[in-house]
């Protein structure tokens, strides 16, 4: 619950890898709670990478202090550990430190501050396939050292072995809209491997213009994405978008699989066709809490199959969104400045 307490501004550290202007779930996670807890009376400082040489070192964004760690130390353990040792002092001056994924930054001051809080957010996975085992020791070395976790779904258990003190599944702040009639679709996100963007395509291509689809996103495939649009008049690659919320209001249908974009999709009412390509997607999909209200399949003519039925029955719909809507709406940023406010004040 947020406290109605008068308090001295508390000074919070969060280390995060990519941070605005960067744009990925992660980024927006970290920012909005970020602006969320200065309204509250917080000072927050993020550490972050300087992924752009042109970006400054240090700035203040919405009266939150960030730190770039330069782009030539990013690209070695060693650099960043160095860097976080010569500007140690904003540990020091930070009641309570918290890691966004990247606990193993915080390593070797875990063992210098023994009493300084410390806490972490395990946001997701690497890449599109099962974690190493590697992987798995990493997550259980920073659960075991910090004094509380916050899990990004419950799939999250079964896969590191994680004990978390608390589970999200993100936000958003999108307005319902009404949804237009035509049988449209979009897909916003990165164009990788593990975003099912290929199979979104093929898909659609199964139909044969009986549904079009817009993509916006950028990643690794994305020359591989245009060589398979090409010539295929219902289907169109966009660009990038820094508004995905306001793209989302202008389709019918939404083709995404990450939390945060489902969560904005359903809010304004829209019905989300998710994918996964392996296991751990599959769980990490089948733990979502509004599952019920969407469709998740794996193969193309699945996702083809799905989307026909949805547009010849559109009382599932109209059922399915109001469903998920009800429930999405209530994911606030507000709720999850609470939750962790909550794990700062209880699990020291």
């Amino acid at each position: 619950m947020r406290s109605n307490k008068q308090r001295t501004k508390t000074k919070l550290l969060f280390l995060a890898r990519l941070y605005a202007p960067h744009i990925g779930g992660v980024e927006k996670h970290v920012a909005q709670l970020s602006e969320q807890l200065v309204g509250r009376g917080y000072k927050i400082t993020v550490i972050t990478e300087q992924f752009d040489a042109m970006l400054p070192l240090h700035e203040t964004q919405k009266n939150i202090d960030i730190y770039r760690i330069p782009k030539k130390q990013c690209e070695t353990k060693l650099g960043i550990w160095r860097w976080l040792l010569a500007h140690r002092f904003l540990v020091e001056e930070a009641d309570t430190i918290h890691a966004h994924d990247v606990f193993w930054w915080y390593l070797p001051l875990r063992f210098i501050y023994i009493t300084k809080p410390v806490y972490t957010t395990f946001h997701g996975y690497e890449g599109s396939q099962p974690p190493t085992q590697k992987a798995v020791r990493s997550r259980k070395l920073a659960e075991l050292l910090s004094h509380g976790n916050i899990c990004v779904g419950e799939w999250m258990k079964t896969w590191y072995g994680t004990h978390p003190t608390a589970i999200l599944y993100g936000a958003g702040k999108a307005r319902p809209s009404r949804s237009p009639r035509e049988n449209s679709a979009v897909f916003i996100g990165r164009i990788d491997e593990d975003t099912g963007v290929l199979a979104y395509i093929e898909a659609v291509k199964l139909l044969r213009g009986k549904i079009s689809l817009d993509m916006y996103g950028e990643g690794s495939l994305l020359s591989k994405l245009k060589s398979h649009i090409e010539n295929v008049p219902y289907i169109k690659y966009k660009g990038l978008t820094k508004t995905p919320e306001i793209i989302l209001a202008t389709y019918r249908f939404a083709c995404v699989s990450r939390y945060l974009s489902m969560i904005e999709a359903m809010q304004i009412g829209r019905y989300v066709f998710a994918q996964w390509n392996n296991a751990i997607k599959r769980d990490y999909l089948k733990s979502f809490p509004a599952v019920q209200w969407c469709s998740v399949s794996s193969l193309p003519e699945d996702i083809a199959q799905e989307m026909m039925y949805i547009i010849d029955h559109p009382e599932r719909e109209k059922s399915a969104v109001h469903g998920a809507q009800t429930w999405a709406v209530a994911q606030t940023w507000e709720h999850i400045a609470d939750v962790y406010e909550s794990l700062w004040q209880t699990s020291r």
